[in-house]
């Protein structure tokens, strides 16, 4: 499943989950996206974007921040693109950079960033300097049908 990441009507970028890992969590979006909230800023594992969403959704393919950091620094270098769902809070968190402050905390890791880094890092960088963005989540739709 493809997400595209939509922030004040502007594509940013797009975000695959990884249905088979998480296929309690994709049935959920599928059912419920188009979501659009408000964006905000973290920094936990890597500078991320997160949203939070009215969505209840058990925690899937659970994950310590640091295990994961490890995870995709092995994988592709760098923690920026992982994508993470923290039920307790139901935040979908992006993460766009590789600065670190990492809490011993267990995510859902449910995803990464495909394309669009870039973007998603200038969105990132405006974000954590004034939080008055709405981001819209929307499944792609060549994956909807």
């Amino acid at each position: 499943m493809i997400i595209d990441f939509i922030v004040d009507e502007k594509y940013i970028c797009a975000i695959r989950i990884f249905e088979d890992v998480v296929p309690k969590t994709a049935a959920v979006f599928r059912e419920q996206f188009p979501i659009r909230t408000k964006l905000q800023h973290a920094t936990l594992v890597g500078d991320q974007l997160f949203a939070v969403l009215p969505l209840v959704i058990p925690m899937e393919n659970l994950i310590l921040t640091q295990d994961m950091v490890a995870q995709r620094r092995e994988a592709t270098g760098s923690v920026e693109g992982a994508v993470i769902f923290y039920s307790p809070r139901q935040v979908f968190g992006v993460t766009y950079s590789d600065d670190l402050a990492i809490e011993p905390l267990a995510n859902s890791y449910i995803g990464e960033v495909i394309d669009g880094m870039t973007e998603l890092k200038l969105v990132g960088e405006e974000t954590w300097r004034k939080q008055d963005k709405f981001v819209e989540l929307r499944i792609r739709e060549a994956e909807a049908a």
